[in-house]
């Protein structure tokens, strides 16, 4: 019998250090090298088989809803790229949700791209693994509609958990669980908010404005990815330095500042002023630039839960990345 509706989801994430080594124009001269984390805030994917009695063949609902009668007349990119993909034309009803904001710096268009996929493999009665699924998120974005963007944030929607990836010449990507002790884990991540700037933006004029200034960059990468290995080594030390895994965070961000003078924003820096007098032991600003989340490493929380003009919350790590909810 034919499955009719699946629900999956895959996680949000955070990236600690690295990002930008993941992108090709990098990682094809220089090793690129992240630390990232899966967390407990999700995109969701509902795909249903669409009765030929409706008048459209694909019902598309984002924060739009969507009419088509060919799959290539869908405007939604991952959608009819993943249907390109995938090889499938068949009425389909397919509509997402989020638990936070898009184009917040936290990997959501990945995190749609491998929920979606999954389901879709579901719908067609597929097992597939995370590798595979992260690798065809990638070729989705980056390969079919030329994102300029990386490879972390599909293989941390796809595995969960908190990773350390290298990304190699040949394309390959070597993930590295980092399986530091329950409470240093949980004590990781106790110490981590994340404080929303108000703003969504999209990554691609900023990517690309970065891409413009590659050369000027190529040693600033260079030196985030040594950083982002050296976080790691703290990581797993028998007790974690708070102060040393701020520094990194921080020199990390400083660095990211000088890509693009796209990156920074008033309220970006008005949220780092505030953050400069709490004492933090680091932060920075998530994603490509421009808005989002900036995410503080701090030892007592609440300094910055309690700012009233603050919109803030904890993470919690997830462990288990994408994965099917339901299937009828």
């Amino acid at each position: 019998m034919a499955i009719q509706s699946v629900l999956s989801l895959a996680p949000l994430r955070v990236s600690f250090l690295g990002g930008g080594t993941d992108i090709s124009s990098f990682y094809n001269f220089h090793k690129g090298a992240v630390v990232s984390a899966a967390i407990d805030k999700y995109v969701y994917v509902h795909i249903k088989r669409h009765d030929p009695l409706f008048q459209e063949r694909y019902r598309i609902s984002y924060s739009e809803t969507e009419h088509a009668l060919e799959r290539n007349h869908i405007k939604n990119d991952i959608v009819r790229a993943c249907l390109e993909f995938l090889e499938m034309d068949e009425p389909l009803q397919i509509s997402t949700s989020a638990d936070l904001p898009a184009n917040s710096g936290l990997g959501s268009s990945s995190s749609f791209a491998v929920a979606l996929l999954l389901g879709l493999h579901a719908m067609k009665n597929e097992n597939v693994s995370p590798v595979q699924i992260a690798e065809e998120a990638c070729a989705v974005e980056v390969s079919l509609l030329s994102s300029p963007i990386g490879k972390q944030d599909q293989y941390a929607a796809a595995f969960g958990g908190l990773n350390y990836y290298e990304f190699h010449s040949d394309g390959r990507v070597k993930i590295e669980p980092l399986y530091i002790n329950n409470f240093d884990a949980g004590l990781l991540f106790s110490r981590s908010v994340l404080v929303w700037t108000g703003q969504s933006r999209k990554a691609d004029s900023i990517l690309q404005d970065q891409a413009s200034r590659s050369q000027f960059n190529e040693l600033g990468l260079i030196e985030i990815s040594k950083l982002a290995e050296e976080f790691k080594q703290v990581l797993l030390l028998p007790e974690l330095d708070w102060k040393r895994l701020g520094h990194l965070i921080q020199q990390g961000w400083l660095i990211k500042k000088t890509f693009s003078s796209k990156i920074e924003t008033p309220e970006v820096n008005s949220i780092c002023a505030i953050l400069d007098d709490l004492n933090c032991f680091g932060y920075k600003l998530l994603g490509a630039g421009g808005g989002g989340f900036v995410l503080a490493l701090i030892e007592d929380p609440n300094t910055i839960l309690g700012v009233s003009n603050f919109r803030a919350f904890q993470p919690r790590l997830n462990q288990t990345g994408a994965r099917i909810i339901s299937v009828n």
